[in-house]
């Protein structure tokens, strides 16, 4: 999910009759009870959002013949048409920029998706045909470079040719991104825009999973949900400073233990207290980030997988069909 800088306009995915659909919604608007669609496929679709309002979108997604393609939005535009209560947003966007064909070497950047990206710089994983060897495609980053008017792409070779590279997250204020892989309980750190390998996080292995990155508002720290806790991670020196466990219950499916699957987590703007969901036990839980102890508990509606602060609430997403909900921040 991604909440554009005016608060009010969401962004999301979910899949609906065999299609990943982008939807946009605004929650105190007409489009709150029906989310349009930006852009479907039948694979999976992945999107990437930059401060300055540039929305990057990639379908399908981890890989495609010759490298994936991308179409850039610009959000502030979305807005103000789902403002404008529009029933058919895509035939309003049929100027929406696309690019492709990233090599190693830099290339400019099309006009109109400089124009989009206002100064972002967009760096997305995914495969590609010049990262692997032999023919098959490997592990890489595509980086569309709203600065420097160039786009490039950065192979992981320090990765197996057949690992995943799941999300990159930006260190604020940092030239530094976290990169997490497949179902792993193994995080790399990447710095610099040629991604060269700064450091690593290994947390134990019975944790393995999909894991999720967040950034401390106030404190050095990162924030890693894998399986059933929380670690928390310096993110000078990248060692496990905490283990917040999050998902205490034993589940059973079939005479074996369900593996549980920790969602997001999101900050309170003073870092005082962080979020964290739990599609599993139906709820999101409420912790103080200083004791590292849970204080209250917010059931939900929906199995909330996906989370994002807003002014006045936090969203949150469904894990098996994608529903929206929100409750709102303690004053």
């Amino acid at each position: 999910m991604h909440l554009d800088t005016s608060g009010d306009t969401l962004f999301f995915k979910r899949r609906v009759d065999g299609l990943d659909t982008l939807f946009v919604m605004q929650p105190d608007g007409r489009s709150a009870e029906s989310p349009l669609a930006l852009s479907a496929t039948p694979g999976q679709l992945r999107f990437w959002a930059g401060p300055g309002g540039a929305l990057a979108v990639a379908a399908p997604w981890p890989r495609a013949e010759g490298g994936l393609k991308f179409s850039v939005y610009a959000t502030e535009r979305v807005r103000a048409l789902v403002s404008r209560g529009t029933g058919d947003i895509n035939a309003l966007l049929t100027d929406v920029p696309q690019i492709s064909e990233f090599t190693p070497e830099p290339r400019p950047l099309p006009e109109p998706v400089f124009a989009r990206l206002h100064g972002d710089v967009l760096a997305v994983p995914g495969m590609s045909p010049h990262a692997g060897a032999q023919g098959d495609q490997g592990p890489a980053v595509y980086v569309m470079d709203g600065r420097n008017a160039t786009s490039f792409l950065v192979p992981l070779a320090f990765l197996d040719r057949h690992a995943l590279p799941n999300t990159l997250v930006d260190q604020p204020g940092s030239n530094r991104r976290w990169l997490t892989v497949g179902d792993s309980n193994h995080l790399f750190v990447l710095e610099g825009p040629e991604m060269a390998l700064a450091g690593d996080v290994v947390w134990p292995a019975e944790q393995q999973g999909l894991a999720r990155v967040a950034f401390h508002p106030t404190a050095p720290e990162a924030w890693v949900t894998a399986v059933s806790s929380v670690f928390v991670v310096d993110r000078r020196s990248l060692r496990i400073m905490a283990e917040i466990a999050v998902e205490d219950e034993l589940r059973w499916h079939r005479g074996q233990r369900a593996v549980a699957a920790a969602g997001s987590v999101v900050f309170s703007a003073d870092g005082a207290r962080a979020w964290v969901a739990r599609p599993y036990s139906g709820d999101v839980v409420e912790l103080d980030t200083r004791t590292r102890k849970r204080v209250a508990r917010v059931p939900m509606a929906v199995d909330a997988h996906e989370l994002v602060a807003g002014r006045d609430r936090i969203f949150a997403q469904g894990l098996r069909n994608g529903a929206i909900s929100w409750f709102p921040l303690p004053v």
